[in-house]
């Protein structure tokens, strides 16, 4: 990416920090009062102060454990109304005079309980995890005058005195980080703020962001927050291992933070806040940006063409792009929480879009976002009521005609409302996590039904269940498969675990490495779609899959010879080559069948043979397919014999 830009493209130095004292009068009651504290109500304060935050710790961690105990138990309740009855609950663990906020994953409040109190806040913060592995967030805050009159009887009058002086330091310290009317910078922060190259850790990246909102507020300027997160980080991490992509991640911060200062200073504006609240993501604050497309283009270009130039990191060569949402003020009364995640939705919509892109956020994001999260519900309750459902779809060995086995295919039947294909709510089980536990349920509910079959004296038949690289990643996995193969008594060598090609995209090595576990368990694999994703031969033979399928985009010319059908020819070899079964999905037509079958596919699977049906007319196909097939041996029989 490259071109001129209204901003500039060079690297300059930090702007420098100006002084937070400008008065002389202040800077020597300052100093008169740091020297009082020096003496005995300095140790006191102390103190106090750690002692104070030692008790919100544990009572953040008994409420932690409290909150964690009630949601593993599987109420059934969605887990914001649980907390919510929670916080009022009278077996809750006693706390004292704090409050006691729950954030969800997405920074809203879910719980507001308690009283904070008077004065600057005291806060502590703990993890809470949730059901669908995702982490909120238990915030317990309590004011600090208390702590400061205890301090202030210990001393006398000039002691204090200096206690008050040296409230007014800290609380204008707080107010000095981000730089105000006038200022040509901030003061550098205290070192439990700040984290991977001195960028803000996201407490203080919040704090930050909600201080530059007053500011606008005040003042009538703009407030702008940019979400950048690099792409395809996590296949970067699996190929070059942990140690050498945190130091990729700390040359990246290095690279934004001078550009970041580069384009605030020329452009004349008030020194960027830059937060690295975790992984591969940056966000950035930036004051009295002016909010036109051009100009938010422009920024967001700058900090993206920064990243062009390879970093080297150790032995390594590393090329990135990234993705950048923005979300504006734009006049607005909002919490710096939801204006965090306005960018975080931009920033989600761009990355739709292809590497490299930006966005800037609109009410549509919201819409879109809020009908994801509608739809996520509504995905939990099917699954607790048992909407979901499984069709079947038969495959067959093209050269002899017989069935091979069948593909579990999920359907949800909501009640009273017409039958969801999977296309519209698969990818909303992989966004918020529920592929994991609707996936098992797949897995124990296919295994069973062929089992069911072979009790009513079908012959056995293998199944396959599709596989999502979510799943991969649960360290249990393997375990599961095992479980559910001894539960329903089904051997591995029936079952066939079909997996896409993005498992080569994030994460690839240890989901090869746990490939091998199932390989080892005797469980087939097979690679679905083989050559619409991102292929990787390497891969392929590091695990060993049993079977490739063709795709049925290279089947829809068949057999006029387009590339597509050279294509799917290619394909036939490069698996027999590799000692491969090769089946063709969605095979629609004789004519489809013949050119597959002079090629040497082995099997095939479509409308041509059957469309999905569900479990019990999948049974009757079966069985009505299996007495044709005898009739026919017979008839054949009967023929030789006659001869």
């Amino acid at each position: 990416m490259s071109g001129p830009h209204p901003l500039p493209a060079a690297v300059l130095a930090p702007a420098a920090r100006p002084s937070l004292w400008r008065s002389s009068l202040v800077r020597g009651l300052s100093v008169l009062g740091i020297v009082g504290l020096l003496a005995a109500p300095t140790a006191y304060l102390y103190h106090a102060v750690t002692s104070v935050e030692a008790q919100m710790q544990g009572e953040a961690r008994q409420y932690a454990t409290f909150l964690g105990g009630h949601l593993g138990a599987g109420t059934g309740q969605s887990w914001p109304d649980l907390v919510r009855r929670l916080a009022s609950d009278p077996a809750a663990p006693a706390h004292g005079e704090g409050r006691r906020i729950v954030r969800g994953p997405d920074g809203r409040i879910v719980s507001d309980a308690g009283r904070a109190g008077e004065g600057p806040m005291f806060s502590v913060t703990m993890p809470l995890a949730l059901p669908d592995g995702r982490f909120a967030e238990i915030e317990v805050q309590r004011g600090s005058h208390p702590v400061l009159w205890k301090a202030l009887g210990v001393g006398s009058l000039t002691l204090v005195l200096g206690a008050m002086i040296a409230l007014m330091v800290v609380q204008g310290y707080r107010r000095g980080r981000a730089p105000t009317a006038g200022d040509d910078g901030s003061t550098a922060l205290r070192p439990e703020m700040v984290c991977r190259e001195g960028l803000l850790t996201r407490s203080a990246f919040v704090e930050q962001v909600r201080e530059a909102i007053e500011r606008s507020c005040r003042q009538g300027g703009e407030c702008s927050i940019f979400h950048l997160d690099l792409d395809h980080f996590k296949m970067i991490n699996g190929a070059v291992g942990q140690v050498w992509a945190e130091e990729l991640l700390d040359k990246v911060a290095l690279v934004v933070r001078a550009r970041i200062d580069s384009l605030v200073q020329e452009s004349d504006l008030p020194p960027a806040q830059i937060g690295a609240p975790g992984g591969d993501v940056f966000l950035i604050v930036v004051e009295k940006l002016p909010r036109s497309a051009q100009v938010t283009e422009a920024f967001a270009r700058g900090v993206l063409d920064a990243l062009g130039s390879p970093f080297e990191v150790g032995p390594y060569q590393l090329y990135l792009s990234a993705s950048i949402g923005v979300s504006h003020l734009a006049g607005r009364q909002v919490a710096a929480e939801r204006l965090i995640r306005e960018a975080e939705l931009a920033k989600i919509f761009a990355k739709s879009q292809g590497s490299g892109s930006y966005a800037i956020h609109d009410s549509q994001m919201d819409d879109r976002a809020e009908a994801l999260d509608e739809m996520g519900q509504k995905l939990r309750q099917a699954l607790a009521r048992d909407e979901f459902l499984l069709y079947y779809q038969p495959k067959m060995h093209l050269a002899t005609g017989v069935v091979t086995g069948v593909e579990a295919l999920l359907r949800w039947q909501p009640r009273g409302e017409a039958m969801v294909m999977p296309d519209r709510f698969i990818p909303v089980l992989e966004e918020t996590g529920l592929i994991v536990p609707v996936g098992t349920w797949v897995l124990r509910e296919a295994c069973r039904q062929v089992m069911a079959w072979r009790s009513r004296g079908m012959p056995p038949i293998s199944v396959a269940v599709n596989v999502s690289a979510r799943q991969l990643q649960q360290r249990c996995f393997v375990e599961t498969v095992e479980a559910v193969l001894q539960e329903t008594g089904l051997e591995p060598r029936y079952l066939e675990l079909e997996l896409t090609e993005t498992i080569f995209v994030d994460n690839a090595t240890d989901n090869v490495r746990m490939l091998r576990r199932l390989a080892e368990l005797g469980v087939s694999l097979a690679i679905d779609d083989f050559g619409t994703g991102h292929s990787s031969l390497s891969y392929l033979s590091n695990f060993s899959p049993r079977t490739l399928k063709i795709d049925r985009s290279f089947l829809v010319e068949a057999p006029d010879g387009t590339d597509n059908i050279a294509i799917a020819r290619a394909i036939i070899a490069l698996g027999h080559g590799m000692g491969l079964y090769v089946v063709a999905e969605g095979v629609e037509t004789e004519a489809q069948a013949d050119f597959l079958r002079g090629y040497g596919c082995d099997q095939m699977q479509g409308f041509l043979l059957s469309r999905p049906q569900t479990a019990e007319q999948m049974e009757h196909w079966l069985r009505a397919r299996l007495q044709g097939m005898e009739s026919l041996a017979e008839a054949r029989r009967t023929a030789a014999l006659a001869g």
